[in-house]
Formats: structure tokens, C-alpha cells, sequence
């Protein structure tokens, strides 16, 4: 039996848990089963009350090592709710151990110069992680080309998931039809076209960023080279459903990698952040062993204002990752969600403490950015694109105690606006569409933050385009 095959048989042993377990109601799963049993194996590890506001980068390892221990019970205690079935996916302990023994430790994507390794990373290792842009921001069809064009022209990018769109050739992308499929078809050739302009032809992407069910995915996949990695995006909290698993299939035939994200919300079921840690952590764990996932990504958001760039986000999320990166020799993939949009300094703030972060605790993979929160269309230039990925390679080798000292510094002076951001300004506005040429007011703010994080001790990986 080949390895590909293998990968069919894990998905289908998962279907079958799936169709033969027990029914569970959601509701139960929300709102008794999952806060229960979070509160419970962290009350045992004594964890609760150990979140620090104050120092919103963790520097115990010892207590990271708690954190992970906690989120493997709660990985083995839980397994993930399949949502169409209405039961439960679990593993024991010796198919976790076994499963993740077999997970990869690095992988490549890419063709010829493009290719770049994607690889575990461990806490201020200095391995610069790996950098895609942009997260799925919706854009006018007219934009993707030029703005693809631009932030994959910087040698810091180095694989494209978004933009996404909501018209094909004028028509509305209504989900779950035909328009959703030739959404799939229609971006291939967009993506491709932007990426020969700015001679990235090869270069690696995760698709498909317009389609968020099957069928987009589906119909275009396979007219990519392979590898190249599936989007799979779960419901949250320790959730799977069909639709990731329709794509599995098709990605481990053709010889694709699948990226497989189920979010924790602080405030949501998931409980505070001590309880949300534990269930991020417990996410990543099973990912690879119920869908195969090379890229295990649980990100953590703070349910008041939907990002992860505030105290209490940072904290959760790096407590996460830095538990995982610890004790495991798997590529770690999270999202750091922005609130604020372009031309605002706030923008410049919270990717200098999301990414940086998350970068000194061992994250690998990251896609952002997410600007203005993903909540405005055409709100995303390629200066957020260069600027995040900076901070992220940069921030690589600074140490946890450096890096939380620039958190301690940096966040209180975007905090208090976190509920009510600067929306800033779209695409069409600071950009020269035709020539891409960013207008002077923003190029100087580009510069000006770019100066301001390596002041902080961020080292800053020139752009290859202004710097």
C-alpha cells in the first residue's frame, strides 16, 4: 500500500468514527461537553488564573510543558465534534502517539527557485519561519491582478493564499453553486497570471481563497502543479466537518498538502484564556492524526473585538504555540488577525506584537495579513504584506524575555482602540492601480514603522522593492 493510500485509509477510518459513534448534540458539545471537560484537565494541572495580562509573552517553559501535557489529555478527553454526523471523532492514546510519530517534520513547495521548505521551529531558534500573503480579504475583480502583482513581487512573501472575490466576470459568488465552482477555475488563472507578472511563476499557494466549501476547491486544484496546499477551514472549537474531508481526498490524490484550521474563541465555549490554550493545543495535536494535516493550525481569538493582537490574544495564542513547539517536531501554523486597516500607525503596532510574537515562540507558517479586520473590502496594499512578513522572519532569533518587553511596550498604545479600530484606507486610495506605486504619505509611514521595530530590537529583512 502506498503512502497516498495511506492518507485515504486515515480519512476513512475518520468517517467512519464519524458515521458510527454515538449522536452528541451540538448543543450539548458547546455548551456542556467541551467547557466541561476544559475547565476540569485545567483545574487538574492548575492552571487556572495563570494568564498574565501583564506579561503577555510567556517565558516559563515549565509552564508551556503544563500547557501541552493539559491539552493532551484534552486532545484524547474530546477528540473533534464532526458537525455533519452529529458525533464525535476519537483517538486513544497509542493511535496519538503513533500518528504523530509519522507526522512530517518539513516539507517543500514550490518550483524551482520558488521553492521554499516549510519546517518545525522552536521557540527564538532563529529559522526564519515561512511568510503567506495575503489572508482571503475581499477585492474588487479588477484589483486582484495589480494587487497580487504587488505583494508577491517582494522576495518576502512566500506563498499566496488571498485575496478573495465576491463577483465572477461581474456575476454575484453565490455559495453552494455553480458560480462557487467556476470561482475555483476563474482564480487559477487570475493567481497565475499576477504571479508571471511579477516573475514568480512556481511559486507555491494555498488554495483555493474565493471558494470557502468544496466546490471551488474541487474544480481547481488540480490545475496546479503539485504540491500545493489545501485550505481547509473547520468550524471552530475543536471542530471537523464533510467539507474538509471532501478536500483531503482530493489533495492526497493528486499529491497536495492539506492546512487544517479550527479556531479557539477567549470568551466563547472555549471558556478564558487558560482554557482556550489548552483547546488550541489539543487542536493541533489532532489534526494529523483525524485528517492528516501537515499544517496543524488552531489560532485564538478574543471574542470582543475578533482579533489576537491584545493582551489577553497574545498570550493565549503564544502560550499555544510555544507549548507545541516545545514538545513536537510539526510545522505549527497560525493566523494573526489584525483589527486595524492600512495608512493607520495601530496597523504597524499590532503586527509588530502579533507577529513578533508568535514568530519568537516557534510558529513556522503564518498567512496574514488580516487588515481592518477582513471586515472591508479592497482595505489591503502590499506595504501590510511586506511589513508582516518582516516583522515575523525578523523576529525569528529575539528571545521570549526581549519579546516581551516589546509587547509590554508596544500594546498600550493601540489597546484602549481595539473595540473600535481605525478602518484606514482601501487599495484604491493609496496606490498608483497602473503603476503600483504606493502614494509618498504611506511609503513614509512604511518607513517610519520599519524603523520603529528594529529600534525595539526586531531585526527588519528588507523588502527587495523600496528597502
Amino acid at each position: 500500500m502506498t503512502a497516498i493510500n495511506n492518507m485515504h485509509t486515515k480519512i476513512l477510518n475518520s468517517l467512519d468514527k464519524a458515521r458510527t459513534a454515538p449522536r452528541v448534540t451540538e448543543a450539548d458539545w458547546d455548551r456542556k461537553i467541551l467547557p466541561r471537560t476544559l475547565k476540569e484537565i485545567a483545574k487538574k494541572y492548575d492552571l487556572l488564573g495563570t494568564c498574565d495580562p501583564s506579561n503577555p509573552v510567556n517565558t516559563d517553559p515549565e509552564l508551556a510543558d503544563a500547557f501541552f501535557k493539559a491539552g493532551w489529555e484534552a486532545a484524547l478527553e474530546l477528540g473533534f465534534y464532526c458537525h455533519d454526523t452529529e458525533s464525535i471523532i476519537k483517538v486513544d492514546e497509542d493511535e496519538l502517539k503513533r500518528e504523530l510519530k509519522k507526522a512530517p517534520s518539513e516539507f517543500t513547495i514550490g518550483k524551482g527557485k520558488e521553492a521554499r521548505l516549510v519546517r518545525s521551529r522552536k521557540p527564538s531558534d532563529g529559522v526564519a519561519p515561512i511568510y503567506t500573503a495575503p489572508l482571503s480579504i475581499q477585492m474588487d475583480e479588477d484589483l486582484y491582478v495589480p494587487l497580487v502583482q504587488g505583494i508577491v513581487s517582494s522576495p518576502l512573501i512566500d506563498f499566496q493564499e488571498g485575496p478573495s472575490l465576491d463577483t465572477v466576470m461581474g456575476r454575484p459568488l453565490l455559495a453552494d453553486t455553480p458560480y462557487e465552482t467556476f470561482a475555483g477555475i476563474y482564480e487559477s488563472h487570475l493567481r497565475k497570471h499576477a504571479q508571471w507578472l511579477a516573475g514568480r511563476a512556481g511559486m507555491g499557494n494555498a488554495l483555493v481563497s474565493s471558494s470557502s466549501t468544496h466546490f471551488g476547491f474541487l474544480s481547481s486544484f488540480n490545475l496546479f502543479d503539485q504540491p500545493q496546499i489545501a485550505l481547509c477551514l473547520n468550524p471552530a472549537f475543536m471542530k471537523i466537518n464533510y467539507t474538509t474531508f471532501h478536500k483531503c481526498f482530493v489533495a492526497y490524490e493528486q499529491g497536495g498538502y492539506v492546512r487544517s484550521e479550527s479556531p479557539t474563541m477567549i470568551g466563547g465555549y472555549t471558556g478564558g484564556p487558560e482554557t482556550t490554550a489548552i483547546a488550541s493545543i489539543a487542536t493541533d495535536l489532532l489534526q494529523y492524526p483525524i485528517c492528516g494535516a501537515y499544517l496543524p493550525g488552531s489560532p485564538s481569538y478574543d471574542l470582543r473585538y475578533g482579533g489576537n493582537c491584545g493582551s489577553y490574544g497574545v498570550w493565549t495564542q503564544t502560550m499555544a504555540t510555544q507549548a507545541f513547539a516545545r514538545n513536537m517536531d510539526i510545522p505549527l501554523m497560525k493566523t494573526i488577525n489584525q483589527v486595524s486597516g492600512p495608512n493607520t500607525k495601530m496597523f504597524f503596532l499590532e503586527s509588530i506584537v502579533g507577529l513578533g510574537a508568535n514568530s519568537a515562540s516557534g510558529q513556522a507558517f503564518t498567512i496574514a495579513p488580516r487588515s481592518a479586520g477582513g471586515s472591508a473590502k479592497n482595505h489591503l496594499t502590499p506595504i501590510e504584506c511586506w511589513y508582516g512578513a518582516s516583522v515575523f522572519k525578523g523576529a525569528a532569533g529575539v528571545s521570549l524575555s526581549d519579546m516581551n518587553e516589546i509587547c509590554k511596550e508596544v500594546i498600550p498604545q493601540y489597546e484602549a482602540e481595539l473595540n473600535d479600530p481605525p478602518k484606514g484606507q482601501s487599495f484604491r486610495d493609496l496606490y498608483n492601480i497602473k503603476t503600483l506605486e504606493c502614494n509618498e504619505d504611506y511609503k513614509a509611514l512604511y518607513f517610519e514603522m520599519r524603523d520603529y521595530a528594529e529600534s525595539l530590537g526586531i531585526p527588519m529583512p528588507g523588502d527587495g522593492i523600496y528597502c
